[in-house]
């Protein structure tokens, strides 16, 4: 199809070639399946491939990496492997196969199959789409359940009524493609998961994989509109009875994205920034509440750290940080011991003047280099020890507050009142 050549980069092209004559020298069939068939209809340009082969995926997938001179993982018990290759990225290789759920939430049980059959397993029409990669029907379009027609219409449809039962996690993706493609999601297919919702699938579901479904989430280009949409159709307390979204977090949660942003242009490091997210949800619990949140969601420990620090934060320190002619040491006293995920999410849930303030105080924190440092308590001949920290702080307390005007200012404080 001559519109799709001209839609994938010439590198791409020259590896599903490769692929579809890899798997006819085998006696196989490959496709291009899912969200890179999705992705070329919307002119979105992805860098990892999807493969399904009828025949033997994870042997396929050695050859494959062997070809290219490339690394292969493999999980036999799902028939798939991941082949990484160099220069050009990540190949998702699976067998074409059937699913079968023992119960709502379990991971499933699979079966080899032909290429129809596996694209009736997946999750929405969008993504059950093939294109072949045989030579002599090189890309032609295989959609047998008419997911082009429901991508032009702008709909999320499922294809059939158990979908969201078989693997609740589904109703976090159909929220996550609604929002991020400005679609809808079908009528037939809301009422099938608003009844996995009312039956109680979600709770089956294991915390790790509810977590990554909610990362997942806030990694889209609009978070909070995904949030306040799992809101509405009942979601949020179904994972957990605490979880909501109260009308105070709800205000700011708009305002998230833009202190994300705020952070990396100062270049502030956030290494776990979706856990800013996560706090917004876990805002309004007690403190028993928010354990019982972080233990459903399998936080880890150091996301726990982040919950508590917040917990504690959140709104009792706003109102500190708000009172009228506080000193940016103070601001300081009160920031520095937090992570600055939690220093981020409370510059979101800020109003508007005090945010103005927080952020004049983490730019000059983070633009200011402290004037006195440990050498130079050194070179002025006082011990170490102890007094260091208390000198060290009352030197950039100073500083900050405007004190000091200058390096030479604070230096010849310090030297007059703590130097021999």
């Amino acid at each position: 199809m001559k519109n799709f050549k001209n839609r994938i980069p010439p590198k791409t092209l020259s590896l599903l070639k490769k692929i579809g004559l890899l798997a006819e020298h085998r006696g196989e069939t490959a496709y291009a399946v899912g969200g890179f068939v999705r992705d070329l209809f919307l002119k979105k340009h992805g860098v990892d491939i999807d493969i399904t082969i009828e025949g033997d995926g994870v042997t396929f997938a050695e050859k494959l990496a062997h070809s290219t001179g490339s690394e292969v993982e493999a999980f036999t018990q799902f028939g798939t492997s991941i082949v990484v290759v160099p220069g050009f990225g990540k190949v998702d290789v699976a067998t074409a196969r059937t699913e079968a759920y023992e119960h709502p939430g379990a991971l499933p049980r699979v079966q080899k199959s032909g290429i129809v059959q596996d694209l009736y397993r997946r999750d929405f029409t969008l993504n059950a789409m093939a294109l072949s990669l045989s030579s002599d029907c090189f890309l032609q379009l295989l959609d047998p359940f008419n997911g082009l027609q429901d991508l032009k219409k702008g709909r999320i449809r499922a294809l059939h009524s158990k979908s969201f039962e078989d693997d609740p996690t589904r109703i976090f993706r159909a929220v996550r493609f609604e929002q991020r493609f400005q679609t809808r999601i079908e009528a037939e297919t809301q009422k099938w998961l608003l009844k996995s919702v009312k039956g109680e699938f979600i709770g089956r579901v294991s915390g790790e994989r509810l977590r990554n479904e909610l990362r997942l989430i806030f990694k889209e280009p609009y978070p909070e509109r995904a949030v306040k949409r799992l809101k509405e159709l009942g979601v949020l307390k179904h994972i957990h009875p605490s979880l909501d979204v109260l009308p105070r977090t709800s205000l700011f949660l708009s305002h998230i994205p833009l202190s994300i942003e705020f952070f990396h242009k100062l270049r502030i490091k956030l290494e776990e920034e979706t856990m800013v997210w996560f706090q917004a949800l876990l805002s309004g619990p007690n403190e028993e509440k928010t354990h019982a949140l972080s233990k459903r969601l399998m936080l880890s420990r150091a996301e726990q750290k982040i919950v508590f620090q917040s917990a504690h934060a959140y709104p009792s320190l706003l109102k500190k940080l708000s009172q009228k002619n506080n000193p940016m040491s103070r601001i300081y006293s009160y920031l520095c011991p937090l992570r600055p995920e939690v220093q981020c999410f409370l510059l979101a849930a800020s109003p508007i003047t005090l945010r103005k303030r927080l952020e004049a105080y983490l730019k000059k924190i983070q633009t200011s280099k402290p004037w006195v440092r440990g050498k130079d308590l050194q070179a002025m001949g006082i011990e170490p020890g102890f007094q260091y920290s208390f000198i060290l702080l009352e030197a950039l307390n100073g500083q900050l507050d405007g004190k000091f005007k200058n390096r030479q200012v604070s230096l010849k404080w310090v030297k007059e009142k703590f130097a021999k």
